[in-house]
């Protein structure tokens, strides 16, 4: 037998070995170049680190962020992590001998040589040669890779960046195109147009309107050229250029030429709306009618809000506020003008009320303030209802509380002072007993405006209290001195003073509707 005689068993395992064998190699390189490339030396992957640009929709418009992300190296490697799917092996044999087990269990009965059902025959054969170095030996093998995960989730990161900045320039694009339509329109008409107003005539009105239509064309071409930075400082142009236009005035501005101005303002708020979201974009031009009736609303929560509580003042607020709104329904439904005057005749009631309401001395900076806001409020939107301004709700005197609370201390200081004079040793004096009832009434006058209860119903009773019980003192101090004799040297000319300063002093603190300044107890002065 030729040393090319090999069992047909050993020719099939070797095919099959190779097979199995080539799949161990590819198991352990990747093992091999998961250390190599895949850990530091401590054990802790290799990370692989990159960034990219994303834009993002914030407060003060788009803006670009750089993105750091980090994902270990190994993640982005293809390790030869291979596993045979399926294998076909086909060789050529030519075969050269066969035989079988001597055993009585692998041959036949009759001895004949013949093997017997059941017995394994062995067989011998060599690999048919086309040449003298080649054989006929294929084998078909199906590898399968596991899946990189990693680099799908860097894929995934990367797409986002670049659709998130398409997304808003898809927006900003489609509300540019409403924009221009809008402005067109509306410039085409000015031109068209004859009429001025606010002494501002056409060819100023259109430089202007030019130059806010340029603001937002510019702003969308720097967002689609990546000029981000730009974009604020035309913003802040419209803001401006909107705030210095003289418009026509509401009665005078024709109703077409107000909606194509709605129009045109509308469409350039969406654009930055887009650009810079959350930005106030101002207008130009009379507000809405709406817009009166909220900025009233808004103007009468504000004074509501503000100290000191009026009493009552709530409500009545709440009056006026139904017959501003019974106003814009009146006219937005085209009512009649009796229905108009009824509104206003209620509003004029109301403001007459709450101006009796008031006291003097109920006032701050911001119970000042918030009246200025609700009259202007209330004089704009009357003005677009029935061009009549309306009753003024506010008091005349706009003195503030706090400061007469801090000039009351300087007067009770002086008080005291006056005291003395008249009594320089200690001693329990009915005078003395004045000061002390004027001292609290002082203490809780500051109590009271602390705690925004400036003449509510209990302090007036409090003040009142305190007011008698120094009236009563002073009283008693009359009847105890009413001798010249008892009296002391100072007085004549002491009580003159004490007197004024007393009047002024409980002026502040009491509700001269109630209290008038006269009824202040004096000290008496012989004539």
């Amino acid at each position: 037998m030729s040393d090319d005689d090999v069992p047909v068993g050993s020719l099939l395992g070797a095919a099959y070995q190779a097979v199995v064998h080539g799949q161990s190699m590819a198991a352990r390189e990747a093992v091999d170049l998961v250390r190599r490339i895949g850990f530091e030396q401590d054990g802790t992957a290799k990370p692989f680190r990159f960034a990219y640009q994303r834009t993002e929709a914030t407060e003060d418009g788009p803006q670009v962020r750089t993105v750091h992300a980090t994902v270990p190296l190994l993640s982005l490697v293809n390790p030869p992590a291979i596993s045979i799917d399926k294998a076909a092996i086909s060789m050529s044999l030519h075969l050269i001998s066969q035989s079988a087990d001597n055993g009585s269990a692998h041959t036949s009965a009759s001895g004949d040589g013949v093997p017997a059902e059941g017995s394994m025959p062995r067989l011998k054969g060599r690999i048919v040669h086309k040449s003298d170095s080649n054989a006929v030996l294929t084998i078909e093998s199906t590898l399968k890779q596991r899946d990189l995960l990693g680099s799908s989730r860097l894929s995934q990161l990367l797409d986002a960046a670049v659709s998130d900045r398409d997304s808003v320039w898809y927006e900003v694009l489609e509300q540019a195109e409403a924009f221009r339509t809008a402005a067109a329109a509306f410039i085409d008409a000015v031109a068209l147009d004859g009429s001025t107003g606010n002494g501002v005539g056409v060819r100023e009105w259109l430089q202007q309107l030019w130059q806010l239509k340029e603001s937002v064309t510019d702003a969308v071409s720097a967002y689609r050229d990546g000029l981000l930075e730009k974009i604020p400082q035309l913003h802040q142009n419209w803001n401006t250029q909107c705030k210095t236009l003289d418009w026509i005035g509401r009665h005078d501005e024709p109703e077409t030429m107000a909606q194509l101005r709605r129009a045109f303002t509308a469409a350039a708020r969406h654009v930055w709306n887009a650009l810079l979201p959350g930005k106030p974009v101002a207008e130009f031009g009379p507000p809405t009618l709406e817009q009166l009736r909220d900025r009233f609303k808004a103007a009468v929560l504000a004074l509501t809000a503000a100290p000191p509580g009026l009493e009552g003042l709530p409500e009545r607020l709440r009056d006026l506020e139904a017959a501003v709104v019974g106003g814009c329904i009146a006219l937005e439904y085209h009512q009649s003008d009796d229905i108009l005057a009824g509104c206003l005749d209620r509003y004029n009631t109301t403001a007459t009320e709450i101006r009796k309401m008031w006291h003097p001395s109920v006032q701050s900076l911001e119970s000042r303030t918030a009246q200025d806001g609700v009259a202007e409020a209330a004089n704009a939107v009357w003005d677009a209802l029935v061009r009549t301004a309306p009753e003024d709700f506010r008091v005349s005197d706009r003195r503030d509380v706090q400061g007469l609370l801090d000039k009351s201390k300087l007067l009770l200081a002086e008080l005291e002072k006056q005291r003395k004079q008249l009594f320089p040793d200690p001693q329990d004096t009915w005078l003395l007993r004045a000061y002390t009832d004027a001292q609290s009434g002082w203490s809780r006058s500051n109590g009271s405006w602390n705690a925004k209860k400036w003449h509510s119903e209990p302090y007036a009773k409090m003040i009142n209290k305190t007011f008698h019980a120094f009236n009563a003192n002073i009283k008693r101090a009359n009847d105890t001195y009413c001798d010249a004799n008892r009296r002391p040297a100072a007085w004549s000319t002491v009580a003159p003073a004490w007197n004024e300063t007393a009047r002024q002093f409980w002026g502040l603190l009491l509700n001269p509707r109630d209290h008038p300044v006269p009824g202040v107890a004096e000290l008496k002065v012989d004539s």
